[in-house]
């Protein structure tokens, strides 16, 4: 087994500094977050549970080292096979994730419109309008490739650089989708096509989806973020599980209690403002953890919304096999799969009269993990489907009676998707199924993602509204009662949307951030994106 390097513990000077902000977890959300606060010349340190990934750590390495949550299965039964993360470690999922880099869609910002009202309010407590210059922002500093017309936006972002090549499987659903009648366009990718911010273009050597970067070609949150954040003073410390959130008194807290996952010795980092910023799963884990006198359920769950409304975003494969004419000097075998793993995307049925509810979602290329060798004359085309699930008051988080090595009680993830999403996903299937035979496809087969037992699409449990009986956070991330207690992830998301959610959620994330630093510090923030810590002064040093 792979040895997880975490780096040094916290010495005794860590202990009683007071730091400005104190952010759980280093992925999407808490990498963006830490980079634009300590940018500002905040005082800021970042806990993180997962070990700094070095190239010889690979996904399947993280993914065997990581906790898995209680889910129940269709029998019934309960089993701990659940994934309550994207992945554990520095700069989470995105060092391992496809680049997908998708704006959500009007309509998912207020689904109501469609879907009509449910047991949890589905509107967003933010506009296109007010995310839209964070969307810029974040897609600069990430180095977007794209381009084409998305016929599910009310414009076309201008990206940064032009789009990945397109690949000859890619090429092929294009194709097929315009013979429909479909509008296919480059999937936007976190992925460098040419020269850009110190980063050098992808050379297209391996597969880009479970595998980190070796070139720093992907725009993931250590490369992108944290990186230029450690350099210019950020404090990080990995292998630091955070166990519960202190209170100082009735309105505020003051700091985190941390578990290290090797030594399993316990440390207390004390800050004025704390952000949480695990994932879904983990920061209402976190809230639920944190009990005392004043939240004998957990904070910000004084009407038990803690956990409520999980979202895990339902998905799934479909696969064709086609014979086509070779290329006029073709090699013997060819490998498919290395690169980036989409080039084609198709949004045309986002919304669709026909769909069940109004709403279908995204259909796009998804190439394989593992290259895999074929004839020239031989492809494999392989589709994803994402469909938004509509959020429920029954499927939640919460803490189970079982305890883990250090006694802290194990998660547990109570999911069961409406049957309206089941018919969702199977519309979408369907339309799959109708381009790849387009696409000339002999055969055609599912795959499933087994969304069920967790995926890097978690969303909803610490849902931000301006109701505290429906919500646990207000439009700017603070916890409804706490002054200076913030959740900044996914978990913050009314309604998921159909698309990949990592652009969404930075761009939140870095709304939420300025904000703190307009109201709390007096700090109006730069927005533009620069790799250095420019912009430090002299209040905190």
């Amino acid at each position: 087994m792979t040895r997880l390097r975490y780096g040094p513990e916290p010495t005794a000077e860590d202990s009683t500094r007071v730091a400005d902000v104190c952010v759980i977890g280093s992925g999407a959300s808490g990498a963006i977050t830490a980079w634009a606060l300590q940018r500002a010349g905040l005082d800021v340190v970042v806990v993180e549970q997962g070990p700094f990934v070095d190239p010889w750590v690979s996904y399947d390495d993280i993914e065997t080292n990581a906790e898995t949550a209680w889910i129940r299965q269709d029998s019934g039964l309960w089993e701990k096979t659940g994934n309550p993360w994207s992945t554990c470690n520095v700069g989470g999922g995105t060092v391992f994730f496809g680049g997908a880099a998708f704006r959500h869609r009007p309509v998912d910002f207020d689904s109501e419109t469609r879907l009509g009202h449910g047991d949890l309010p589905l509107r967003w407590p933010w506009t296109v309008a007010e995310i839209e210059p964070y969307y810029a922002l974040v897609e600069s500093a990430l180095g977007i490739a794209g381009g084409g017309h998305d016929p599910s936006l009310p414009s076309d972002p201008v990206y940064p650089m032009p789009p990945v090549e397109t690949t000859a499987e890619g090429a092929v659903i294009s194709a097929a989708a315009r013979s429909l009648g479909l509008h296919p366009f480059p999937t936007p990718l976190a992925i460098t096509t040419t020269a850009y911010q110190g980063r050098p273009p992808c050379g297209g050597e391996r597969p880009c989806i479970s595998n980190q970067c070796d070139r720093g070609a992907k725009g993931d949150a250590v490369t992108v973020f944290l990186d230029p954040a450690r350099k210019a003073g950020l404090r990080l410390f990995a292998g630091l599980k955070a166990v519960r959130i202190r209170r100082r008194d009735a309105t505020t807290v003051d700091g985190v209690e941390c578990i290290r996952m090797d030594s399993g010795n316990r440390h207390v980092l004390r800050a004025r403002h704390v952000v949480v910023a695990g994932n879904a799963v983990q920061s209402a884990a976190l809230l639920l953890r944190s009990t005392d006198k004043q939240s004998p359920h957990g904070l910000g769950n004084d009407h038990d919304m803690v956990g409520r409304g999980l979202c895990l975003k339902m998905s799934g494969y479909v696969l064709g096999y086609r014979r086509a004419e070779p290329p006029a000097t073709p090699p013997d075998y060819r490998p498919a799969g290395p690169g980036p793993f989409s080039s084609a995307a198709i949004t045309d049925y986002y919304t669709a009269d026909d769909a069940p509810g109004g709403l279908g979602g995204l259909i796009i290329e998804s190439g394989p993990e593992q290259a895999v060798q074929m004839r020239p004359d031989e492809q494999i085309l392989r589709l994803e489907c994402l469909v938004p699930d509509q959020p429920s008051l029954d499927n939640r988080v919460s803490l189970g009676r079982g305890v883990d090595q250090f006694g802290l009680p194990d998660v547990v993830m109570d999911y069961s998707p409406h049957p309206r999403d089941h018919a969702r996903l199977e519309y979408l299937q369907r339309r799959a199924e109708g381009i790849l035979r387009a696409a000339g496809c002999e055969l055609t087969w599912r795959e499933s993602s087994y969304f069920w037992m967790g995926s890097t699409h978690l969303h909803g449990t610490c849902r931000a509204g301006t109701d505290p009986r429906t919500s646990v956070t207000d439009p700017d991330g603070r916890v409804h009662g706490l002054t200076n207690l913030m959740v900044v992830d996914g978990g913050v998301m009314p309604y998921p949307g159909g698309v990949n959610p990592t652009l969404t959620i930075q761009a939140l994330a870095l709304r939420m951030a300025h904000r703190l630093l307009r109201r709390e510090f007096g700090i109006e923030p730069d927005l533009s994106y620069s790799p250095v810590g420019t912009e430090r002064n002299e209040r905190s040093q």
